[in-house]
């Protein structure tokens, strides 16, 4: 070897950094609307609709419970994002 190459060793050297593990908002989002409307059939689809037919209170609470379900899991991601700064 010539005086002129570097040293292996230290052409691999590299400054490591931190990894920040954020949450997929995304994922997030679509996961708290399928589980919110998922819950809002099953509560629809319950006895006792008052003078809506089953479909009708199936999909009124499967819109309130997906906008909830969203609603929850981007604060608990928010939460989590905020944790993954520290």
């Amino acid at each position: 070897m010539s005086d002129a190459e570097p040293d292996p060793s230290e052409r691999t050297r590299t400054t490591l950094r931190p990894v920040r593990r954020a949450p997929n908002f995304a994922q997030f989002l679509i996961t708290g609307t399928v589980v919110g409307v998922l819950l809002g059939l099953w509560v629809g689809s319950r006895d006792g609709s008052g003078g809506y037919s089953d479909t009708t209170a199936m999909g009124f609470f499967a819109v309130i419970f997906g906008g909830l379900g969203a609603l929850l899991a981007g604060a608990i991601a928010v939460l989590i994002d905020k944790r993954s700064l520290r």
